[in-house]
């Protein structure tokens, strides 16, 4: 089987970066209820903020959701039973701070198993995947359109996904979601 994994809100916490943020300008945090940092109800400062940081290499910081979870994907990647990959839309050309990232997370990825594409959806074709784990709803929508199976995580922090939670399988977090799936015991 091949798998996809997203990087950020999926493996890496942004969610606490973009929190973070929002508590700065505004003081109070609430969950984006959309992709569009302009289009959450928060000041435009806050926003504005928001744009910067998610094309900044502040976004290279972020730390791993769950501390378990490195040796959870260094296990899934050298085994033999499944093919992994990590799809994300991270900065065409931000490659090598992402594998720097992830190395520093102590998550195993060499250069042709870490993808970055943008739209998304071209790379799970591409690389003909079988079950892509994101937590962003275009994609979610685009494997259910093509036919990908799909697992979305979907926490407080990704407010933006709910309203698919009637329609997609999700769970709060990709150790969760993986051992579900029977993919990690």
């Amino acid at each position: 089987m091949r798998i996809a994994i997203d990087l950020d809100n999926t493996v890496f916490d942004t969610a606490a970066k973009y929190r973070a943020v929002v508590e700065a300008h505004d003081g109070k945090y609430t969950p984006p209820v959309s992709y569009d940092v302009y289009k959450n109800g928060y000041s435009v400062a806050a926003a504005a903020a928001l744009h910067d940081l998610l094309h900044s290499d502040e976004l290279y910081k972020a730390t791993v959701f769950d501390q378990n979870v490195p040796d959870l994907l260094n296990n899934l990647y050298n085994g033999t039973q499944h093919d992994l990959f990590y799809i994300t839309e991270r900065l065409l050309n931000q490659h090598t701070p992402t594998l720097l990232q992830m190395r520093r997370a102590g998550i195993i990825c060499d250069d042709t198993k870490l993808v970055h594409r943008m739209p998304k959806i071209d790379a799970l074709k591409e690389y003909k995947i079988d079950l892509c784990f994101d937590d962003a709803p275009h994609v979610v929508s685009d494997c259910i359109t093509n036919n990908i199976d799909v697992v979305m995580i979907s926490n407080y922090d990704t407010a933006y996904n709910h309203y698919l939670r009637e329609s997609v399988e999700y769970y709060a977090d990709l150790a969760t979601a993986l051992k579900k799936r029977g993919i990690i015991e």
